[in-house]
């Protein structure tokens, strides 16, 4: 009675983590999925129908198989060799989701594929089932069934839908679902079970349709998975696994395995269908690593066909549990693999120079812009404004919405040039960034600025896969990322977002190119701020030597070209008489003195020096500068002998920002002067642990 017990309430785990399957799950995937994932999503779902329909099975004359053994074993080898081979999509997304795949190229080629085959799979087995029901018993009897299952899917996608739409209609925007609906929707979610049962169709089948026209990122599926998630995978799917390990008996297991004829079908059925997975990848030109490990992904194994096996043969028979064994045996081992074979931080290293100090004067400047809020945007084009664009070098600013994806697997980048737009209701959130591109692409489009907007909704804490990757697509020079912390006009802190500040050093971690922290203490806030045009903008480049401050001055370089622009270079020197001169100190050199012959005629530029001692005199210098200026851009990486900045990296609050930038980001600096901190592009090295050097 107990195992009855413990049984059910496992069922019904697994009827909410189906629901929660279609809730999550984007149909709208396939529209945007690409010829390669349309031919891999084909052929993963070929595989395992061709396996199980050719699958012949012969006794050798002097097995010790008994005829009812052998009955049993006919019985349940198609649906084992079926769900051994098939490839889920939700373990596919628990895969990319533990290995923080899931914002990659090959995570969106691997949910694509999957989704695709698991449309293709769930109407096949309709398809099939009447056709047995047809010429194994009566042709009546399986028209009926057919009948009854398009009338129950009808009932699902017309009145349950929509309940569903009315339901949301009913929450005010920007409002959580009521408990009420969220109750009523769990209500009608098991009597959807009990119903797609009574129809003749796998108990399963009616929560996953159930959830698939739920709108994913709607508030309604936002409520329900905050309400099911937690008591389905904290509690009901760990008592379904500790239910099924309870009933394993590993020596029995081993003591009769020569009679495990199921666990040796599966076993060799999955070890072919990752041959041929991996064979046709390399049919669709993708190199031997990527794959071996896309292979690997998308055969994934989890909880979903633990709860089938016992669904189908129940816990405690020899075949589920042999079974069992070999998922688990697969869980353990596929990933410890699929993190060897694929890295995708390595694709971003970089091996061309992608950076302002190289960047041509006589060619286009792409620039990767990222904003979170309306804000963000808006401040990063005010200070793009000045980078004096024109005809012979133009401009071209990529524009990316950050969207944080709540309540879908699918992550998305929808590229608005193209009209693409997404199921998902959360992207609207989106559009007043959008907006703010739009109208600043139309403004300065005679002044050589080109503005391409996208979006990209994925989980906050991968965010920085898309940001590294449209960098890395669209072969930009510099990526500006907002700063985690926000101020009011009154220089109050109003915001401070740990994530966000985990984003930003991801992105100096592992971006192909220059990266630039935007710290925004500007008074006016909004997009009202864009149409106030000031006359003149003091920029002023703190210069202490090193890559990063290079990079520093080629922008304030390129803004001096702009008469509009005020740029002050103030260089601070800490070196003692008869100290020997780096290499980086006579690049220093070099960069300084041809800057002064590009700017010798310019009468907006001027050149100061800074005679410090330690890291005190420093900061004493930068704070008093603090008023003068509208933009004050430092590199963030120095040597750490530097006697300049001496002292300062052991009280940084923020070592991620440099010891000069963590000065300038402090709350007690009191200015309106926004700060740019850089980091001139990483070539050709291991991009782990960067933030220490």
């Amino acid at each position: 009675m107990p195992n009855q017990a413990v049984a059910g309430l496992a069922k019904v785990g697994f009827i909410m983590f189906s629901f929660l399957n279609g809730v999550r799950m984007d149909p709208g995937l396939v529209k945007i999925s690409g010829k390669k994932a349309l031919a891999l999503g084909f052929a993963i779902f070929l595989y395992p129908f061709t396996m199980v329909h050719t699958c012949i099975i012969k006794f050798p004359p002097e097995s010790r198989f008994s005829d009812k053994d052998r009955m049993q074993f006919l019985k349940n080898t198609d649906i084992y060799l079926a769900l051994i081979t098939t490839s889920q999509f939700v373990g596919v997304n628990t895969v990319l989701m533990e290995l923080k795949l899931i914002n990659t190229q090959l995570g969106h080629l691997a949910l694509a594929s999957t989704l695709i085959s698991e449309l293709l799979r769930f109407a096949y087995s309709i398809f099939l089932g009447y056709l047995q029901i047809v010429f194994t018993i009566e042709s009546s009897l399986g028209t009926k069934m057919l009948m009854s299952s398009l009338f129950f899917a009808l009932m699902v996608f017309v009145v349950a839908k929509a309940m569903v739409l009315w339901l949301i209609k009913r929450t005010p925007t920007g409002k959580p679902m009521s408990e009420v609906h969220i109750n009523f929707v769990i209500g009608v979610l098991m009597t959807m079970s009990a119903t797609s049962d009574a129809f003749g169709v796998y108990y399963l089948f009616g929560p996953f349709l159930f959830g698939l026209v739920v709108p994913a990122g709607s508030p309604l599926a936002t409520g329900v998975i905050a309400k099911l998630e937690t008591v389905t995978n904290g509690l009901l799917l760990p008592l379904l696994l500790t239910f099924c390990s309870s009933t394993f008996d590993v020596f029995g297991f081993w003591k009769n395995f020569d009679m495990m004829m199921d666990f040796k079908v599966s076993a060799y059925g999955y070890g072919v269908k990752l041959v041929l997975t991996f064979l046709t990848c390399m049919a669709c030109r993708m190199g031997a690593r990527d794959a071996s490990a896309f292979s690997l992904i998308v055969n994934a194994k989890g909880v979903l066909e633990v709860a089938s096996f016992l669904s189908f043969s129940g816990a405690g028979e020899p075949d589920a549990n042999s079974a069992m064994l070999l998922i688990f045996v697969l869980t353990t081992a596929l990933q410890p693999l699929i993190r060897l074979l694929y890295d995708p931080s390595k694709q971003y290293v970089g091996y061309k120079r992608k950076s302002i100090q190289f960047a041509s004067h006589n060619a286009e400047l792409p620039v990767l812009t990222c904003a979170h809020k309306q804000e963000d945007a808006v401040a990063a084009l005010k200070m793009l404004e000045f980078w004096n664009p024109t005809r012979t070098s133009p401009l071209s600013i990529y524009g990316l919405c950050l969207q944080d994806l709540v309540g879908s697997f699918t992550p998305q980048i929808i590229n608005h040039q193209l009209g693409q737009k997404s199921s998902l209701t959360s992207s609207s959130a989106s559009q007043p960034i959008v907006d703010v591109f739009n109208y600043f692409k139309t403004e300065f489009r005679r002044v050589g600025v080109v503005v391409s907007a996208f979006t990209a909704i994925s989980p906050q804490k991968l965010m920085y896969e898309d940001i590294c990757w449209m960098s890395f697509d669209k072969a930009v020079c510099i990526v500006i990322v907002p700063f985690h912390k926000k101020w009011n006009p009154k220089g109050q802190l109003v915001h401070e977002s740990g994530e966000l500040r985990n984003l930003n050093i991801a992105v100096l971690d592992r971006a192909p190119c220059s990266v630039g922290i935007l710290i925004d203490r500007r008074t006016s806030h909004g997009v009202g701020s864009m149409f106030v045009s000031s006359p003149t903008y003091r920029v002023v480049v703190l210069f202490f030597g090193g890559a990063d401050d290079r990079e520093s001055m080629a922008i304030g370089g390129r803004m001096a070209g702009s008469p509009r622009v005020q740029l002050t270079v103030v260089r601070f020197s800490g070196r003692g008489p008869g100290s020997e001169r780096s290499w980086d100190e006579v690049f220093d050199d070099e960069s300084l003195r041809i800057l002064r012959h590009e700017m010798a005629d310019a009468s907006n530029v001027k050149f100061l020096e800074e005679e410090v001692r330690d890291g005190s005199d420093t900061a004493q210098v930068v704070r008093s500068l603090k008023e003068d200026f509208d933009l004050m851009i430092v590199g963030r990486r120095h040597e750490e002998e530097m006697e300049a900045l001496s002292g300062l990296s052991e009280w940084a609050e923020l070592p991620e920002l440099g010891p000069v930038g963590d000065i300038l980001a402090g709350g007690d600096m009191g200015t309106a002067a926004s700060v740019l901190v850089v980091q001139q592009q990483i070539m050709k090295v291991s991009h782990n642990l960067i933030l220490n050097s």
